[in-house]
C-alpha cells in the first residue's frame, strides 16, 4: 500500500527520524473526499481500499498509523514480549467458490487467531493479504470486507495494514497476526512432561459439515486455564499446548514430538462430535478415525500436571462462568517412550499413525 500522490507525505530525512516521530508524531494523512476516489468498469483496487480504510480505523491507541495509505504500519509499543503466527487460506482447499465471503472472513480471522489462544496470547493486530481472483466482484469483495470488519470488532483486534492484488486462478488470503502473552503465558508444544494428562476442549471430528468454516478460538478456555495456573502458588500445572487444526493425531504427534514424549490416548475417551458421526454414516469410516484425522477442529490441546488434572474439575465448578466453556476431555497421557499409541478396550494397544491433513506439492 504505497503512498497515493494526493496525501503528499512527509519525506524522513534518515531511519532514526521514524523511531523518533514514532509516539504519535507521525503526520496524519489528509481527509479523504470523494474526489479522490477513482473510477472505470469494475471495482478498481484503489477504490476496495479507500473504501475498506474508511471501515479499518483503529481505535487502539498504540496504532500510530493503520491500514491505510502509507508503506508502513506504525504501533508504540511498551516493553513487553510479542507473539507472530500467520496463515495462509486457498479457494479450493481451505473455502470453496460458492462459500458466503463473510463467512470466508469470519473463517481465515478466527482461524488465525486460534493460534493465538492456544499460546496463552491476547491478539492485538492483523494484516491481511489478498489476491482477489480475477472477475470476482465488487459484490463479493466488499462483502468479505464487511466479514472482516465484524470480526475485528468481535475479538476486539485492529488490521493495520495488508496489501491487495489479483490473479488468473483462485483467491487466497493470507492472515498475519500479532498478540502479546496473557499472565501465565505464553505456552509452547514443547513442554509437556511424561506422565502429564493429555486434554482436549470440545468435540472432534467431521468438521467438513459446517465446523470449518466456522471456527471457534477457544480464549474463554485458555484464561480458564491460566486462571488455574495462576491460583496453584507455583506448583506445576500446564505443559505444552497447540491448537487442533490438522488432525488431532498429526497435531499430537508435532506436540510429543517438540516435548520428547510419546503418548497413549484412549479411543473410547475421546469426545465425538455429532458431525463425526453423521459422517461416519456416509464414508463408511468410524467416527473415532474422523476424530483423529479429520482436521480443523481449532480445539485446544494441551498438557497438565496429572496431579493437577485432579483438582482442575473442582477448580472450574466454582470458576465464573464456567458453564459457557467448552468441556474439558481428558482423552490419555504422555508417556517416556516415543511413539504414539491407541488404548482400547481390555488390553488393546495399537500403536497410532499420525494422520491428518498434509498439503501436497
Amino acid at each position: 500500500m504505497g503512498h497515493r500522490r494526493h496525501e503528499r507525505p512527509r519525506k524522513v530525512k534518515n531511519k532514526g527520524g521514524i523511531a523518533r516521530q514514532a509516539r504519535g508524531k507521525l503526520p496524519k494523512p489528509c481527509p479523504l473526499r470523494e474526489s479522490y476516489w477513482f473510477t472505470g468498469g469494475g471495482m478498481a483496487e484503489e477504490d476496495f481500499l479507500v473504501w475498506l480504510r474508511e471501515r479499518l480505523a483503529p481505535d487502539d491507541p498504540a496504532v500510530i498509523l493503520g491500514a491505510g495509505p502509507d508503506d508502513c504500519a506504525y504501533v508504540s509499543l511498551a516493553a513487553g514480549d510479542l507473539a507472530f503466527t500467520s496463515d495462509t487460506y486457498v479457494e479450493g482447499s481451505h473455502f470453496t467458490s460458492e462459500t458466503p465471503p463473510q463467512m470466508v472472513a469470519a473463517k481465515v480471522v478466527a482461524a488465525t487467531l486460534s493460534d493465538l489462544a492456544a499460546s496463552a496470547c491476547r491478539p492485538r493486530w492483523v494484516m491481511l493479504s489478498l489476491c482477489f481472483r480475477r472477475g470476482i466482484g465488487e459484490a463479493w469483495t466488499r462483502s468479505f470486507a464487511e466479514g472482516v470488519v465484524e470480526s475485528i470488532r468481535r475479538f476486539h483486534i485492529t488490521v493495520i495494514g495488508g496489501d491487495t492484488t489479483s490473479g488468473e486462478n483462485a483467491t487466497t488470503v493470507s492472515v498475519f497476526a500479532v498478540g502479546q502473552p496473557l499472565p501465565g503465558g505464553p505456552l509452547t508444544r514443547a513442554g509437556a512432561k511424561a506422565g502429564d494428562a493429555l486434554v482436549v476442549t470440545g468435540s472432534l471430528g467431521g468438521s467438513i459439515l459446517g465446523k470449518h468454516l466456522n471456527p471457534e478460538p477457544r480464549f474463554a478456555e485458555m484464561q480458564a486455564l491460566l486462571d488455574y495456573k495462576l491460583s496453584q502458588a507455583g506448583r506445576r500445572t500446564l505443559g505444552a499446548a497447540m491448537d487442533i487444526s490438522d488432525g488431532l493425531a498429526l497435531d499430537l504427534h508435532r506436540l510429543a514430538r517438540e516435548s520428547g514424549t510419546g503418548a497413549e490416548v484412549v479411543a473410547g475417551q475421546v469426545p465425538l462430535s455429532a458431525a463425526a458421526q453423521t459422517l461416519a454414516g456416509k464414508s463408511g469410516n468410524s467416527p473415532l478415525s474422523h476424530a483423529l484425522s479429520d482436521g480443523e477442529d481449532f480445539e485446544l490441546l494441551f498438557t497438565l500436571d496429572a496431579e493437577a488434572w485432579e483438582g482442575f474439575g473442582k477448580w472450574l465448578a466454582t470458576y465464573p462462568g464456567s458453564a459457557s466453556l467448552a468441556p474439558f476431555t481428558r482423552i490419555g497421557t504422555l508417556t517416556s517412550a516415543a511413539g504414539l499409541y491407541l488404548l482400547g478396550p481390555g488390553e488393546a494397544r495399537e500403536e497410532l499413525t499420525p494422520s491428518g491433513y498434509l498439503h501436497q506439492w
